[in-house]
C-alpha cells in the first residue's frame, strides 16, 4: 500500500513541468514497448492536436 507523505513542499513551475515531461515520456515508452500504441500513431495524434490548437488560436485571434 502506498504511504501518504504529509509535507508541504513547494516546487517551481519549471520543476513541475520537467517532472510532467519525464512522466509523459515514461508512459509513452511503456505503451510503445508493449505495443499498445505505435510511434506512428503517437506522432499522428500529436500532429492532429497541434492542428486543432492552431485552428483554435487562429479563431481566437480573429475575435480580438
Amino acid at each position: 500500500m502506498a504511504e501518504i507523505i504529509h509535507t508541504q513542499t513547494v516546487i517551481t513551475a519549471e520543476d513541475a513541468l520537467k517532472t510532467e515531461i519525464i512522466l509523459n515520456q515514461v508512459l509513452i515508452d511503456i505503451l510503445v514497448a508493449k505495443g499498445v500504441i505505435s510511434e506512428e500513431e503517437m506522432i499522428s495524434g500529436i500532429k492532429r492536436i497541434k492542428r486543432k490548437r492552431e485552428a483554435l488560436a487562429n479563431d481566437w485571434d480573429s475575435l480580438v
